[in-house]
């Protein structure tokens, strides 16, 4: 099966993964869908305290669509 003939299911995202970060200030764990780019990232506050020390801790996993969808 060619990668075209291949349809992504009307259930299934396939965007980008979410991005886990914590903030020192409040304590606050959250995750964010992953920035369009440095500057996206960079303009980030956490919401609970909208400090903006904020740090990236690692990607939430994300499910895939099983074969067949």
């Amino acid at each position: 099966m060619k990668k075209q003939d291949i349809e992504k299911c009307a259930d299934c995202s396939y965007g980008p993964p979410d991005w886990q970060y914590e903030c020192p200030d409040c304590g606050a764990e959250f995750e964010i869908p992953a920035p369009k780019g440095p500057s996206d990232e960079k303009n980030r506050s956490c919401p609970e305290c909208a400090g903006k020390n904020i740090k990236r801790v690692g990607i939430a996993k994300s499910e895939a669509c099983p074969p067949g969808g």
